[in-house]
């Protein structure tokens, strides 16, 4: 993977906006290569959780090295992730992480990652209202952290982690200076902590 993956930040109905929106913000503004992009079968008008209508024509491909996911709507039973639960896109986020994609998520997005079997008895955040889901979904929920990068697999808390996780995945890929000048140029200070795990499996004592 290049120092700047090329990115792709899902959009779906009935997403949170803050979501996907916050980190899109943050890593094209840091100079990494982000698409908005949809789920293959979705249709190209998106309406949000909050009122915006998004008219999308790419759609979640191979090309991507690292994938944000977003939540949306598994709090309050209306459209948005657990729709995305029951169509193509989990299996083809597995595909992509087989691959060698990395994955992220911000807030119930992690919902989606456990459809697609990669959280399992992995280390991982939510919502905090979704907690008891993603233990009951095979995860080791985290529930002090703010952002939990287990290397292949990133996930973060509600819909305002989702800035700490761009902030984070700059410094990553970008290195630590850049994440601090990423957050500043948002006037945001990271909320933390940061659980970072030495392997993708293994939780950190």
């Amino acid at each position: 993977m290049t120092t700047t993956p090329r990115t792709q930040v899902l959009f779906f109905d009935g997403v949170d906006d803050l979501d996907p929106v916050g980190p899109l913000e943050i890593l094209t503004a840091a100079g990494l290569p982000v698409s908005p992009v949809r789920p293959v079968d979705h249709p190209t008008t998106v309406h949000t959780a909050h009122g915006l209508t998004l008219e999308l024509d790419a759609v979640l491909d191979d090309t991507a090295e690292l994938v944000i996911v977003p939540g949306g709507g598994w709090l309050d039973a209306g459209p948005g992730v657990r729709d995305q639960t029951t169509g193509a896109l989990p299996a083809q986020l597995a595909a992509m992480h087989a691959r060698g994609t990395v994955i992220a998520s911000v807030c119930t997005g992690a919902m989606l990652l456990a459809a697609a079997g990669l959280l399992d008895r992995r280390p991982a955040v939510t919502n905090r209202g979704a907690f008891d889901e993603l233990a009951a979904a095979g995860a080791i929920v985290e529930r002090e952290a703010r952002v939990v990068d287990t290397g292949d697999v990133v996930t973060s808390g509600g819909p305002a982690a989702g800035l700490d996780l761009g902030v984070h995945l700059v410094g990553r890929f970008l290195g630590p200076d850049a994440g601090r000048a990423a957050a500043a140029r948002l006037e945001h200070e990271p909320v933390g902590p940061v659980l970072t795990t030495a392997t993708p499996h293994t939780r950190r004592a």
